[in-house]
């Protein structure tokens, strides 16, 4: 990169940062029937039977770069070994460690050691966890053995194979964005699922691109250098995502997260939705592209009462045909969105810009100013973003959008981390369904929270959504 322009993207992001992380106007949260529609259950009916009878290229985007070091944390302490062995996250953790996938001969053989007095818990737990072990605490999440079905163990990269092929459809594609120094292994996990699930399916991968990585800063907010005299950078947060999802061919695309998945005994309501929303991403792009043809604003206001698209500002535009195609011409995603249950994750917001318009919008709370007016409004809050999204990616004519222009770099964030004992500072773009989609046509609609079985520690592989009907 010339020094020119070095200089000029380093002291861009230093402005930034020095910024801090811009805020989001909310204006209200959007709740069922304002902002976020139901489908009653004879619709559903209908929407899967539409799905059902459609020839279509499914395409799942499941970000799976994440390491799984996380769900490990309680179980690699520092604390002594007497705290440790009375830790109530580590008895339950050892004392029901059978009912885990990852639990096999080996496993067994140590854990007899255990129970016996002649084995401690700390040894035990680096025999599943460490490097010399089964190097879990080192792996990406969706390596990890989640779930035992029909005797066979199967990680969470492969469930997800598992759970589309459950589509039904012949047609059935997966990208997974990873880390490329695991590709390897994923290769070789996948290679282990072909022995047993060997239909017509294809698997690619992507790796987040090193050019949107941003510079790190140190507390005087100069750029950290290294020994070898290069900038330090740190990649720029799954809003860079949004270039890989725009490489992509297909049209209709599903996106989820790799640690949301349930074991196939649990998983008939998430195929129902996945099945529902498609159906209805079919049912609205059909209707959008009859008034995309016949361009009339009394039929977009009468569109807009069943689906509530769009809110009365975006609607309040002139009765010609380029104005209504100009709302209606964008990349078009369907949302679902379940009850908050004490739950963490974005929500759904109706949310007001710096021109005036409102618009809706998936808001994480770290987005929100801490004036009491703002946080009132996110307390009133009933849904939240499990990941359940499925896009169309192409105009009317097929042709593919650019889905770059649609995002709002307005809504980075600014980081804090530690590196090598110091504090440092960096950016991460537009997240990859909050900014980053920011100028989509979006529909929300409420799915059961049955559908949301995240697993963020490993003993969420305990609950019952985890673990196979007897």
């Amino acid at each position: 990169m010339p020094t020119a322009d070095l200089n000029h993207q380093i002291d861009s992001q230093k402005n930034q940062i020095q910024s801090g992380s811009p805020k989001i106007e909310i204006i209200a949260p959007c709740i069922l029937h304002d902002g976020i529609i139901a489908i009653g259950s004879q619709e559903k009916v209908n929407l899967i039977e539409l799905f059902d009878s459609k020839e279509k290229e499914l395409l799942f985007f499941i970000p799976a770069s994440g390491s799984g070091s996380r769900m490990f944390e309680f179980l690699t302490s520092s604390v002594s070994d007497e705290i440790f062995e009375k830790d109530i996250k580590v008895l339950n953790f050892l004392n029901d460690l059978e009912h885990f996938a990852f639990y096999d001969d080996q496993i067994s053989e140590a854990y007899s050691h255990w129970k016996n007095g002649d084995l401690s818990s700390r040894k035990l737990v680096k025999l599943i966890i460490a490097v010399e072990g089964k190097g879990f605490s080192k792996s990406p999440k969706g390596l990890i053995p989640f779930h035992q079905v029909d005797g066979k163990t199967l990680n969470g990269f492969q469930e997800h194979i598992v759970q589309g092929l459950m589509l039904g459809t012949d047609n059935v594609q997966y990208h997974f964005t990873i880390q490329e120094s695991f590709k390897h292994d994923f290769l070789s996990s996948l290679d282990e699922l072909k022995k047993s699930y060997n239909k017509n399916y294809r698997v690619d991968f992507s790796f987040q691109n090193s050019l949107t990585d941003s510079f790190a800063f140190d507390d005087a907010l100069k750029p950290v250098q290294l020994k070898n005299g290069q900038f330090l950078k740190r990649p720029a947060g799954h809003g860079a995502l949004i270039e890989n999802l725009n490489d992509l061919d297909q049209q209709i695309v599903l996106i989820k997260n790799i640690d949301n998945i349930q074991h196939p005994d649990a998983s008939q309501s998430s195929i129902e939705v996945w099945k529902t929303l498609c159906g209805l991403l079919m049912k609205v792009k059909s209707e959008l592209h009859s008034l995309y043809n016949d361009p009339s604003l009394e039929g977009l206001l009468d569109f807009n009462t069943e689906y509530q698209l769009y809110t009365s500002v975006q609607l309040n535009i002139n009765d010609d045909s380029e104005s209504i195609r100009n709302l209606i011409n964008r990349p078009l995603r369907i949302c679902g969105m379940v009850q908050n249950e004490g739950k963490a994750g974005g929500g759904p917001f109706f949310v007001k810009d710096k021109e005036g318009s409102i618009t809706k919008q998936i808001i994480e709370a770290v987005q929100i100013s801490k004036e009491d007016t703002q946080q009132n409004i996110l307390t009133e809050s009933t849904h939240f973003n499990p990941v359940m999204m499925v896009l169309d990616l192409c105009d009317f004519d097929g042709n593919k959008h650019d889905l770059k222009q649609y995002r709002n770099d307005d809504c980075y964030f600014v980081v804090n981390k530690m590196y090598e004992g110091v504090e440092i500072s960096f950016l991460e773009l537009p997240g990859l369904w909050n900014g980053a989609m920011y100028n989509w046509n979006t529909l929300f609609v409420e799915v059961p929270i049955e559908t949301f079985t995240p697993v963020k520690t490993v003993l969420d592989l305990l609950d019952s959504k985890h673990q196979p009907i007897n």
